[in-house]
């Protein structure tokens, strides 16, 4: 049996290598496309090679958590569908890229180019509202003693209970502003690497600002998206020295990260971290524990159980997690009945009694749904990625800043849910669109003066970083 799983294995990374390399040459920055594949393959590949290479996977428990789902065996053959499930997926999902993106683009005409200070204006801006934001937060738990105390997650319960939907807009803005902030963050790290002329002050600060972001939200996820971002953009800019720096410093970036996990939940224990206490404990643990907690494994097992258990266990849910895109607006004091996101129901039936939430990729969302018919669900959405990169590249200068945002949200929902995704990427656009950012972000190369040469305002062809060209 696994000489037969390492066999689909293969084929799959074959597959997906082929995919991933065509949308490379062809791509010439971060695309909404590029990122969809990013995040599956870190998502999901990457938790499916650790188990077929391990033969399966159990949680350690030190992470306190023991229920049945938390393990893998591959051995057993009641894991063969949930495996195959995944299997045909992805391969389908890689089929959907070759047959669908190699229609033309009818793009604009016109040589475009990046300004790279407007794009540090609009970093900067992004920065002044994480300030605010930061300020809000801390006040409202009740002091800087009490934030650094308050449980990560917890924290906005208590809060959301208490302020009602005065907080559910407060942190829907301020999740906007996190994923702006990140892609345009990733796209000014792009624009270094293609041109070699990294502003190191300026990088710096960006650093600076996504650890306090990870510090104070308690979610580590965001300074991952800009990792994937900036392997992505070496990748596509030849830069194979960074990678392999990238590669070798991999195992200190997951220790760091599997002991943030460690202390999220109650900031005054970062003292320990330092002292070397909780870094030795997980320097003692498997690599391959670490491994999974970084690409958040633990959702593929979940998916694994997902698979077997609904439509026996549990009764499908028949897409109503997909119809929050039409109900998310409205308050619970108008539709009491409104379902919960899907994170939420998966606690629900995995955590019983646990205030909590469970991703399983946007997969194992779909096989609750609707069953063995969830295996078209990412072909779909593929379909649906393949023609809004386009229609991007297709405005006006190839919108590079909403196409560097959609590459974040497009990796995260691979990772999390459907309806909550394409709800932060129409809020972060309504973030972008309102406060006028990609308004003179790009000029006509045609209309800009012969002597423009001066490194102040930098000029780059934004056909580097927004545009999608066809695969055939």
């Amino acid at each position: 049996m696994m000489c037969f799983y390492l066999c689909l294995l293969g084929f799959l990374l074959a597959a997906y290598w082929c995919v991933l390399s065509r949308v490379k040459r062809q791509s010439r920055g971060l695309t909404p496309l590029l990122g969809w594949l990013m995040g599956l393959g870190f998502f999901l590949i990457a938790p499916l090679v650790i188990l077929t290479l391990h033969g399966g996977y159990e949680m350690p428990s030190s992470d306190g958590i023991t229920e049945s789902w938390t393990k893998i065996n591959l051995a057993n053959p009641i894991f063969f569908r949930p495996y195959i499930v995944i299997w045909l997926s992805l391969m389908l999902t890689c089929v959907s890229v070759l047959l669908t993106s190699g229609a033309a683009i009818a793009g604009d005409a016109r040589e475009l180019a990046i300004s790279c200070r407007r794009l540090e204006r609009v970093i900067l801006i992004a920065m002044a509202l994480s300030l605010v934001d930061w300020a809000v937060l801390v006040w409202l738990v009740g002091g800087v003693a009490e934030f650094m105390v308050s449980h990560w997650y917890l924290r906005s319960q208590v809060l959301s209970e208490r302020f009602g939907g005065g907080y559910t807009l407060y942190t829907r803005i301020s999740l906007a502003n996190q994923l702006l902030f990140t892609g345009a963050a990733a796209l000014h790290s792009g624009l270094a690497l293609r041109d070699r002329n990294p502003r190191w002050s300026f990088s710096a600060l960006i650093f600076l600002f996504l650890i306090m972001e990870m510090i104070m939200s308690g979610n580590r996820i965001f300074i991952a998206f800009y990792l994937l971002a900036l392997v992505a953009s070496c990748w596509l800019h030849g830069r194979r020295t960074l990678i392999a720096i990238l590669m070798v410093a991999s195992p200190v970036l997951i220790l760091l990260f599997s002991a943030w996990g460690a202390v999220r939940h109650d900031l005054s224990k970062i003292p320990d971290i330092l002292a070397g206490g909780i870094v030795e404990s997980d320097m003692s643990g498997e690599m391959l524990s670490n491994a999974m907690h970084v690409t958040e494994g633990g959702a593929v097992l979940l998916l694994m159980h997902i698979v077997n258990d609904f439509g026996d266990k549990f009764d499908y849910l028949y897409g109503s997690t997909y119809g929050r895109v039409f109900t998310f607006w409205l308050p619970r004091s108008v539709y009491p009945g409104r379902p919960l996101d899907f994170t939420s129901q998966a606690a629900t039936f995995y955590l019983p009694g646990e205030t909590t939430s469970l991703c399983s990729t946007a997969l194992g969302e779909a096989c609750a749904n609707f069953g063995l018919a969830g295996i078209v669900a990412l072909p779909l959405c593929t379909l649906g990625v393949v023609f809004y990169t386009k229609y991007l590249a297709r405005g006006p200068g190839g919108h590079p800043l909403l196409s560097a945002v959609s590459f974040v949200v497009l990796i995260w929902l691979a990772r999390c849910t459907f309806a909550e995704n394409v709800i932060n990427l129409m809020e972060v656009a309504l973030l972008i669109w309102a406060l006028k950012l990609e308004k003179g972000l790009c000029a006509s190369k045609a209309t800009v003066p012969a002597n423009s040469e001066a490194p102040a305002e930098r000029l780059f062809p934004s056909s580097c970083f927004g545009s999608y060209e066809p695969l055939g």
